[in-house]
């Protein structure tokens, strides 16, 4: 047991943050064979044992992602200062604003959100989790988004390869093209799990439930594309770091002005600095009127 603890650690660290889930996939055929049927023997001791690792210690409790798990609370802080300090470390200049295109990454999953957010945060891109099929609502308010800002989008998708997996992205393109009423400039790339992943055959396979009420068009999409209609893929099977390189060189490619975005992103660094400035003086000016003590002074603020 301590032999299968010490490799998954192993599988981990050149992987984090990744899933469970991912975990699971990156060790079958080296340290537990796939689950078959409705058996989830092996997978349930995979959650086990890196619940055990995160609790003793011996696995950072962030390698492992969890993005199924919300908290909704308003934003407060504990002075004005702690605010200013927390928006100049988070303020971002919207560098896509002087691009042609609006960018926006959505996944089947909240579980491949987690995995994909280092990619998409540090891009600035919004992060949209279908949850499975998307609802109604998510895609209306996007398409309303959309609109507002009256340029053209492009939606990059990761999900999976089988029947509910391949109706997604169709069915969130129809509804942003309908609620669109048509106008709307979408370009919709998927870059995992595509076709040529599939016929690769290097990517862990899994049967398919013929009695899914998507196998239909699943099965004529795959007969379309030289692919076994009894054969699925799910995400997870792609490594997380062949996953977000394949994110990263997506949106990198996506920036159409490269002269204007690194102007921008000059600007943005300027602005931080102001606000690390302006932070220095309102300290002052709160101790001169309230007669609080100082905080102790900063290299920034011994600087002015």
């Amino acid at each position: 047991m301590e032999a299968l603890r010490a490799a998954i650690c192993d599988l981990a660290e050149p992987a984090q943050p990744c899933s469970v889930r991912h975990i699971y996939y990156l060790g079958l055929g080296l340290l537990w064979d796939k689950d078959t049927g409705h058996s989830r023997r092996n997978y349930s001791v995979v959650v086990r044992e890196v619940g055990h690792l995160r609790e003793t210690g011996r696995l950072p409790w962030e390698w492992i992602t969890d993005g199924t798990r919300m908290v909704r609370q308003e934003t407060q802080y504990d002075s004005l200062d702690d605010a200013m300090q927390r928006n100049t470390e988070t303020y971002r200049r919207n560098l896509w604003a002087s691009q042609s295109r609006r960018v926006e990454v959505w996944c089947e999953s909240d579980s491949v959100g987690g995995v994909l957010l280092p990619v998409t945060s540090a891009w600035g891109v919004g992060l949209y989790s279908c949850c499975g099929q998307s609802s109604k609502t998510f895609v209306y308010e996007a398409v309303q988004q959309y609109t507002h800002q009256g340029k053209g989008v492009t939606t990059v998708f990761c999900g999976d390869w089988d029947p509910t997996g391949r109706c997604v992205p169709r069915s969130v393109v129809e509804r942003m093209e309908r609620y669109g009423n048509g106008e709307l400039d979408l370009e919709f790339r998927q870059i995992a799990i595509t076709a040529d992943d599939v016929r690769s055959g290097r990517l862990t396979t899994h049967d398919v439930n013929t009695r899914d009420v998507n196998f239909a068009r699943y099965r004529e999409e795959c007969l379309r594309e030289g692919i076994d209609p009894h054969t699925a893929v799910e995400v997870e099977a792609l490594r997380p770091g062949l996953l977000r390189q394949r994110l990263d060189e997506t949106i990198e490619g996506l920036v159409d002005d490269v002269r204007q975005w690194n102007i921008e992103a000059r600007m943005e660094e300027a602005e931080r600095e102001l606000l690390r400035s302006l932070q220095g003086t309102v300290k002052k000016i709160i101790h001169r009127s309230t007669g609080e003590p100082a905080a102790p002074a900063t290299e920034d603020d011994e600087d002015e």
